[in-house]
């Protein structure tokens, strides 16, 4: 009976502890502060040249698909979006009201902490998804703009997932997890933090202090290249909400490419300041970096000549499992997931689609799904999206898209709708007496019959061998099987010998 008393009342205490988070509710420190020159403050730090003339490691362009994680204190209440803390307490009417309805007007965002247990978390569970949904690299939330951490820190007591809610070290986790099964870990972080009191009162001195920076920000960027070294993504984000030379990055980046234990595999989406972003981010206040984003939820539409990240979401309105949109159409559908991957690739990109598990860990059904499919179609036609370069001039029309394999001279047509009359007509490439036009299939390439207009050059099933060169205003028309064959939601077409 004694044993069964300790063993409960230390069950007890671990439900009990409470969360520790200084805060102040300042909605206005979400906002440029009154009065503030937007200036270039990249100036006052220093020299960016070689930060921005950094190349991009050819490691990095050969990955096109990875899985962004948000998860934290934000999944327990799990309405509206991981903006939860803020919506509440700035203005979010229909957030605020199931706040109150829910659990109390006074109920305070760090109450949800102990309740996010992570009870069902399993990393080894979600990386062995992941992988067999052809991601190659996994890119969990270290911290959000809520502040709390996900990883075992000495820098913020009370409010990180070891101290309060699993208890656990969640992103070591995930990292050990995801190296062990041969992929690739990024860290997405956040900058600041909406109600840090630190954070709030440097805003409040028109951040003419930085304490929040230098007793959070600069230990927190160093805890993590030292606890994962094999991280080969930096993803920074919010430093949209203070000039850049406020956040050091300058200082930072240098370090982070040159001297920290990142050094030699490593590429950065940082989140420049204002004032910095305007001169770097394109008159856009985006991350910019090895990995530029071109914000959330939105891809290039066209071949771009730097590498870019496009971020993107299976449930539409939020980043974080989100309770009050479960409809069928809040979610993209594999089809549409499908073709973000194949037109970002297409467009010199990588993908990072996001899900959102529940605060209990689990990845809910629809987000499995749509990863297994997604995985389904990257068996077949994967080599037309990993490690691929864009074709120019990367598509035709809506729904036909170009890749390459450098090294193996072969191009890629990614037809999504399936050919009127079985007749695929593709106006860019042009024919070689030894051109041949696959179709992948979960079975084997199977070569088809194609023929080049004015031009004698042509070849079928059976022979793909012609007796004429090339034109190069010929255009290739490639004969389909009667029925729809391989994987749905998109066709691809591996083309050799072109001139």
């Amino acid at each position: 009976m004694l044993r069964m008393c300790v063993a409960a009342a230390v069950v007890g205490l671990a439900i009990s502890t409470k969360p520790n988070y200084p805060h102040t509710i300042d909605c206005a420190s979400a906002a440029k502060p009154p009065g503030w020159l937007v200036q270039n403050t990249c100036n006052l730090e220093g020299d960016f040249t070689d930060i921005n003339a950094r190349a991009l490691p050819s490691w990095y362009a050969d990955m096109k698909f990875g899985i962004f994680i948000h998860w934290g204190v934000y999944s327990v209440p799990s309405y509206g979006s991981e903006w939860y803390w803020h919506n509440v307490n700035c203005g979010g009417t229909a957030v605020k009201k199931f706040q109150d309805d829910t659990y109390g007007a006074n109920f305070s965002y760090t109450d949800f902490a102990p309740m996010f247990k992570a009870e069902l978390f399993d990393a080894e569970q979600w990386v062995k998804v992941f992988k067999a949904a052809g991601a190659q690299y996994v890119l969990p939330v270290g911290k959000h703009h809520d502040g709390f951490v996900m990883w075992d820190t000495k820098t913020s007591p009370g409010w990180n997932a070891v101290d309060v809610g699993p208890q656990r070290d969640v992103l070591t986790e995930l990292y050990n997890a995801t190296l062990a099964a041969g992929m690739d870990f990024g860290i997405y972080y956040s900058q600041f933090e909406w109600f840090d009191a630190d954070f709030v009162e440097d805003f409040k001195n028109n951040y003419t202090t930085n304490t929040f920076v230098t007793k959070k920000v600069i230990p927190q960027r160093l805890e993590l290249v030292e606890k994962f070294p094999k991280a080969m993504l930096w993803h920074t984000d919010g430093g949209w909400m203070a000039p850049d030379a406020y956040w050091g990055n300058l200082e930072w980046l240098d370090y982070l490419y040159s001297k920290s234990p990142l050094a030699s595999r490593v590429v950065s989406c940082n989140s420049m300041g204002f004032g910095c972003c305007k001169d770097y981010g394109g008159g856009k206040c985006y991350e910019y970096g090895d990995a530029p984003s071109g914000g959330d939820r939105t891809t290039a539409g066209r071949i771009q000549p730097h590498f870019y990240t496009n971020q993107m979401t299976i449930q539409k309105s939020s980043w974080s499992w989100d309770r009050s949109e479960i409809e069928l159409d809040n979610f993209l559908s594999t089809a549409e997931l499908v073709f973000t991957i194949v037109s970002t690739t297409a467009w010199n990109g990588t993908t990072v689609i996001n899900v959102g598990p529940t605060s209990d860990g689990l990845m809910p059904p629809i987000f499995q799904e749509r990863l297994s499919e997604l995985g389904a179609w990257l068996a077949v036609n994967g080599e037309a999206v990993h490690g691929s370069r864009p074709w120019v001039p990367g598509q035709e029309g809506e729904t036909l898209f170009y890749t390459q394999q450098v090294a193996d001279k072969k191009v890629y047509a990614i037809t999504l709708e399936y050919p009127a009359k079985n007749l695929l007509t593709l106006h860019h490439p042009t024919c070689s007496k030894v051109t041949k036009a696959e179709l992948l299939l979960a079975s084997g390439a199977v070569l088809l019959k194609h023929a080049c207009s004015n031009s004698s050059s042509s070849s079928s099933s059976s022979s793909s061998s012609s007796s004429s060169s090339s034109n190069s205003n010929s255009s290739l028309e490639i004969t389909f099987p009667d029925a729809p064959l391989g994987t749905a939601w998109g066709w691809t077409v591996r083309l050799s010998g072109l001139n």
